[in-house]
């Protein structure tokens, strides 16, 4: 059992824990769970992706690891139209719906990689995703991204704020002023539909204007990134303020007083990585997420909680990418 300490925990020994729970060594795809071994799909391609590239900026010898992964994820990438972006699973081998979300995501991991190995290719990936993720977006409703690309029933919260996010970090490495702009306009839009009394996030919002309030974490954690940092390039007071009001409130309703972060982990490493870490004790939720690690080395499904039946990759690489980001944070104290 790997523990918290004053070193902080061994970045690299659970990415290798990882790998060894997950990744075919013949076909060089991780597989969906411990039960599933086809390739996984697409949203946890990019939340793997996102635990490689802060385990090889913890330790440049996962450096390798993270360039052989790109090249597999490159075989979930459809050219085909009506926009070119990233498929459920790869190689075209199934006839499934396209996530906005997805792509988005896929957008900030390939950033990372590009900031990483200074591989251009990835650059030009993001920015082609990114292109797939805007198209998403049409007048209905006012505005918005919807969730999918042939089941247009709803425009959610998880395909708004990455999609944001997303613009903003192609618009640090290409500085195209439109993004900054549409940024600001999906921002807007996601604030007036979907945000809470509380200041937190809805769900979505169907065609007919229905709202489903359920409230997720990483809905509120990206809204609060996208805050962050349209303050920073733009330095309106507004988003600033809009920053404050939402990280108060998230850690008010999720984090807990023993350092539960109380959601699923594929949402709640959002969360953590995205909440000012002076505003609440980072390494007690990372003791706390350690010790729901089982004695085979999985995490449970919910922070700190050990689970039972399947466990799927996504639970697994959305705890290391959250204990890699707080290595990171703890070097940089």
């Amino acid at each position: 059992m790997i523990v918290a300490s004053q070193d902080g925990p061994n970045v690299s020994t659970l990415l290798g824990k990882l790998d060894e729970l997950y990744l075919n060594s013949r076909t060089g795809y991780y597989q969906e769970s411990d039960q599933e071994k086809f390739p996984c799909y697409n949203w946890g391609v990019g939340v793997t992706l996102s635990a490689l590239n802060s385990a090889a900026r913890v330790d440049p010898a996962n450096m390798q690891r993270l360039k052989a992964y790109l090249e597999k994820v490159d075989t979930y990438w459809n050219p085909e139209g009506p926009v070119p972006g990233y498929d459920v699973q790869p190689n075209k081998t199934h006839d499934q719906d396209r996530y906005y979300d997805d792509n988005a995501w896929m957008v900030m991991a390939m950033i990372e990689s590009y900031e990483i190995t200074s591989n251009p290719k990835w650059l030009k990936r993001a920015e082609e995703a990114l292109t797939y993720v805007l198209s998403g977006e049409d007048e209905k409703l006012g505005g918005g991204i919807f969730w999918k690309e042939r089941e247009k029933t709803s425009k959610n919260t998880c395909s708004n704020g990455p999609s944001a996010v997303a613009c903003l970090a192609v618009y640090a490495k290409n500085q195209h002023p439109n993004l900054l702009k549409k940024a600001e306009q999906v921002y807007a839009w996601t604030k007036k539909n979907l945000q809470a009394p509380d200041g937190l996030y809805w769900d979505n919002i169907k065609l007919d204007g229905t709202v489903e309030k359920t409230k997720w974490s990483y809905n509120s954690a990206l809204m609060l990134r996208t805050a962050k940092e349209l303050s920073r390039f733009t330095k309106q007071p507004t988003y600033q303020q809009d920053a404050a009001r939402l990280e108060a409130a998230c850690i008010k309703r999720w984090v807990m007083s023993d350092g539960t972060i109380d959601d699923e982990l594929q949402f709640a490493h959002l969360l953590f990585e995205n909440l000012d870490p002076k505003k609440f004790d980072a390494q007690q939720c990372i003791e706390k997420l350690l010790q729901g690690r089982d004695s085979e080395g999985f995490f449970g499904n919910r922070w700190g909680k050990p689970s039972k039946g399947k466990h799927q990759l996504l639970h697994q690489a959305s705890a290391v990418r959250a204990i890699a980001t707080y290595e990171l944070l703890r070097r940089r104290r």
